[in-house]
């Protein structure tokens, strides 16, 4: 069959495909349209005995998962969103785009959100169409555009609302993660961890550079490809041995520079001017990018948006050169400048007290040496911090007024780096509140067993005998720590055991802890001892989603 034989083929069976699509379009608005009918009047749970609407769609009619699922989340969802509805019975949007919206509204917590109107209307980008509130533009969206652009406009969205939120929830991650590598009986290594969102995004990063996926021509003689998981465990081998032998592989701070941040400076100062940061494509808040802007671990372009001029392209002005870095160590050989803090100084990034974005000189007098949890902690704008000299500086807590190193006692460290909870995102409170809990806990134990050594070491043992032993409340056991994800079985119910997030030589006595679980996820039954003073980060259920009430003023 030639060239234009398979064009006129195709020509004949496309209006065809669009005729039976416009069809299947106005089944499924039908469809819609008699369950949102059924469902709010309760029938399925009166007459058929189903709470769920998902579950007796799929129990009751012959509609595999996605569909169900899809259709159950718009009936659902229908009384909080009237212009999607209408969008989705009218046939003029696709189901699933309009399940993807209401869901992801809800999830991120946007639902009052989208109902505020703009104090203007908002034209639509695919028409004359005038949007009185975020709903009615979001609605143009699943109308006339693709679920990635969709997707992005709702990520714009996220970015724009949750400026210093960003923030919040970095430093929660920061004290969350964990890592540990452990050689096993058999010679082989486990590695077990929690990585923060940035960290996860490096690792996946190289490994996608260094593996890209297995193509066709790959398979073997069974026709099967070759598995990415053991693809990643050799490239991982291969970077670490050429990361370590190569005296020319790029190091700065122990990582390389793979995340790329895109801006122009006026919305790095943080001046209004409708536009977002964009890192590795995807917008970010201004918040995160003035703090990403400083790390060595991001490439900056940063560009005056008036005249298109490239201002920055990862240039040695913004980070301090050797010979400058150099000095800075030698002001400060502990490390880190925050109070008791043990983070080596090859750990630590250089911070401009002030901004570079705003100005501030790469210079010895204008730089100091924070570790990567600090660097963020400073960046969220509730700690004043000054140079007093070299390697010296003065840290101070802007509503109380606190040293770094008053605030490290114990009145302040609800956590073991001294995160305090009034820095905690109000997305992973849950998991911060169960950790601190279990480290309170723990700390209260380490320090009535160290009383009672030197009392041993002090009182004579026939004294020692009459003194009544201390009773200790009941030990909270491990602690909460949240569950891995598994792998998928046939069933759909076995899977991968749980790992604790705190090492095996550190972990407490056996003890489960009665709590709401997520289905399909199971618990560590046993745990080793843990010494206690020594921890990790727990484990929880996942915290509720954000809402804009909920943002810091």
């Amino acid at each position: 069959m030639n060239g234009t034989d398979r064009n006129s083929q195709a020509a004949a069976l496309r209006p065809q495909i669009d005729s039976l699509t416009t069809q299947l379009c106005a089944v499924e608005a039908n469809l819609l349209r008699a369950v949102i009918a059924y469902t709010s009047q309760g029938l399925h749970k009166e007459c058929d005995g189903f709470s769920g609407i998902r579950d007796w769609i799929k129990e009751s009619f012959s509609l595999n998962e996605a569909c169900a699922g899809q259709i159950a989340s718009i009936a659902r969802l229908s009384p909080k969103f009237k212009h999607l509805t209408e969008a989705a019975l009218a046939g003029t949007a696709r189901i699933d785009a309009i399940a993807y919206a209401m869901r992801r509204i809800e999830r991120e917590g946007l639902t009052v959100f989208s109902r505020v109107p703009y104090p203007a209307p908002v034209e639509s980008p695919y028409g004359a169409t005038l949007c009185r509130t975020p709903e009615e533009l979001i609605r143009e969206y699943c109308i006339h555009s693709t679920r990635a652009e969709l997707a992005e406009h709702l990520d714009r969205i996220c970015a724009e609302l949750f400026d210093q939120q960003s923030l919040l929830d970095e430093l929660s991650q920061q004290s969350l993660a964990w890592l540990e590598v452990n050689q096993r009986p058999d010679g082989m290594w486990d590695i077990e961890g929690l990585l923060t969102d940035d960290t996860g995004k490096l690792i996946s990063n190289v490994l996608k550079t260094a593996v890209p996926p297995p193509r066709q021509e790959d398979r073997d003689s069974d026709g099967l490809l070759p598995r990415v998981s053991g693809r990643n465990a050799e490239a991982l081998h291969q970077m670490a041995a050429a990361y370590g032998t190569d005296p020319s592989a790029p190091k700065r701070h122990g990582h390389t520079a793979t995340l790329n941040l895109t801006c122009d400076l006026a919305t790095l100062r943080g001046e209004k001017t409708g536009r977002l940061p964009m890192l590795d494509g995807k917008p970010i808040s201004v918040a995160k990018a003035r703090l990403l802007a400083c790390e060595a671990g991001i490439i900056p372009s940063v560009f005056d948006y008036s005249t298109g001029e490239a201002i920055e392209l990862g240039r040695a002005k913004r980070l301090p050169n050797t010979a400058l870095r150099h000095k800075l160590e030698l002001e400060q050989p502990g490390g880190c400048a925050w109070s008791g803090c043990r983070a080596p100084i090859s750990w630590t990034e250089a911070h401009h007290l002030e901004h570079w974005a705003d100005g501030g000189s790469t210079t010895a007098e204008n730089l100091v040496l924070l570790c990567r949890f600090h660097h963020g902690r400073i960046h969220t704008n509730k700690w004043d911090i000054a140079k007093t000299g070299p390697g010296q500086v003065s840290i101070r807590h802007k509503r109380t007024g606190c040293t770094d190193e008053e605030w490290e006692a114990d009145l302040f460290k609800d956590l073991p780096n001294g995160h305090d909870s009034s820095e905690w995102s109000p997305t992973y409170r849950r998991e911060l509140t169960d950790y601190a809990a279990w480290y309170a806990q723990k700390s209260m134990e380490a320090t009535i067993v160290k009383t009672r050594e030197r009392l041993r070491e002090t009182v004579p043992a026939k004294e020692m005998a009459h003194v009544a032993p201390v009773v200790m409340r009941e030990d909270p056991g491990d602690s909460p720590f949240l569950t891995c994800p598994q792998r998928a079985t046939a069933e759909g119910s076995a899977g991968r055991s749980q790992r604790s997030p705190i090492p095996k030589g550190d972990r407490a006595p056996q003890h489960v802890r009665g709590s709401s679980r997520s289905p399909g996820r199971d618990r560590t039954a046993s745990l080793r001892q843990r010494e206690p003073d020594r921890t990790r980060p727990p484990r929880s259920a996942p915290a509720p989603p954000l809402t804009p009430s909920s943002l810091p003023a």
